[in-house]
């Protein structure tokens, strides 16, 4: 039996899919960041029998790197971004975008908040060439998040309000 030399490519192929993703940007930090390298790196596990398939790239300001954020080590590698406000790094599209080519990454995975829902985000890494991976057409998740914070009521259950 043959070795197969390119798992993610046949994988993509079976699938009739026409691009095979190996280096992602993680345009995000924190709790998100980690869920979502530890999930990607289980996927190629599972599926392919390594972790080692996808190239994760991390944005990291310097607050999380005085820090020693996890997802950063988790992280093949990272790129300083600014730090302050979000739109000062996770939030700033032009600035995801232009790592996003530096390090020449075949997908943006922007998390939730932030950029994920900037309609700009997804219609600029398509302009150049770069996979969005994200609500369709960085659509909002406004109304999920606030469906899933209301559930206790639509349940007849008691809730804490938000604060």
């Amino acid at each position: 039996m043959a070795m197969n030399l390119d798992p993610l490519a046949s994988y993509v192929k079976q699938r009739g899919g026409q691009r095979v993703i190996r280096k992602i940007l993680i345009s995000n930090n924190g709790m998100a960041a980690v869920k979502a390298i530890l999930s990607m790196r289980r996927w190629t596990f599972t599926e392919f029998g390594s972790e080692q398939l996808i190239t994760f790239v991390a944005m990291a300001t310097q607050d999380d790197l005085n820090a020693n954020a996890e997802f950063i080590r988790l992280a093949d590698s990272f790129v300083e971004v600014p730090s302050g406000k979000n739109v000062n790094n996770y939030a700033n599209v032009d600035l995801i975008c232009r790592i996003a080519q530096e390090q020449q990454v075949d997908a943006v995975w922007p998390g939730w908040g932030h950029a994920s829902e900037n309609p700009k985000l997804p219609a600029k890494l398509k302009e150049i060439g770069i996979t969005f991976i994200g609500p369709p057409s960085g659509k909002s998740n406004h109304r999920l998040r606030h469906a899933t914070f209301g559930w206790p009521k639509t349940a007849e259950k008691d809730s804490r309000p938000w604060r």
